[in-house]
């Protein structure tokens, strides 16, 4: 079994981080967006902060090397009906939190990447991502299982944060700002002055 200390293992992503973002801003000074670093930064305190909430306690061992099964819940919604029974509330919060922890993800990729501005792009990333997460559960952590609830749950977040992205873009060019250019004015809006 292999025990991180997830301390030591986010110093290490952090640095590596800052590191990366320093040299990214001394090549590119002249196109430096403000707007863009911030939600960059975001999206990477997200990315630990989801990377510690699904894979805590960080024990690790290849449970299909020790003759254990793999861990996956294929059966919908059987999970969540049966985990807590008569606690709705439970069940509530467990459904919930699993769309709420994808909702940022669908929100940050098309405002960091052009490419993924798209629903169906969006749609995949949010269910890859979640069965990246769910398999490394059921294979490599011995307290923890994949679910297909999960992959629902998540793979709608996303979605859901995709639609408050098309939401903010529609409301920024309502405003004169674009969602490209950070909070300078749209070149469209300019000319119209």
């Amino acid at each position: 079994m292999i025990i991180l200390d997830p301390f030591i293992l986010y110093l290490i992503v952090i640095f590596s981080w800052i590191w990366f973002r320093g040299n990214n801003y001394i090549r590119n000074r002249q196109n430096f967006n403000v707007f863009r670093e911030v939600i960059a930064h975001l999206f990477f305190i997200y990315l630990l902060g989801v990377a510690y909430m699904t894979l805590r306690p960080f024990y690790f061992i290849y449970s299909l090397a020790d003759g254990r099964s793999l861990d996956f819940d294929t059966h919908l919604f059987y999970n969540l009906l049966h985990m807590a029974d008569g606690y709705i509330k439970f069940q509530l919060l467990y459904s919930v939190g699993n769309i709420l922890l994808f909702v940022p993800l669908g929100l940050f990729l098309p405002l960091l990447f052009k490419h993924t501005r798209h629903f169906l792009v969006i749609v995949l990333i949010g269910f890859l991502s979640s069965l990246t997460i769910e398999f490394t559960q059921a294979i490599f952590t011995p307290t923890r299982y994949g679910t297909v609830d999960d992959l629902v749950f998540n793979t709608f977040g996303a979605v859901i944060g995709y639609l408050l992205f098309l939401l903010i873009k529609m409301v920024s060019k309502k405003v004169g700002f674009s969602v490209e250019n950070g909070f300078k004015k749209n070149r469209s809006s300019n000319r119209k002055s």
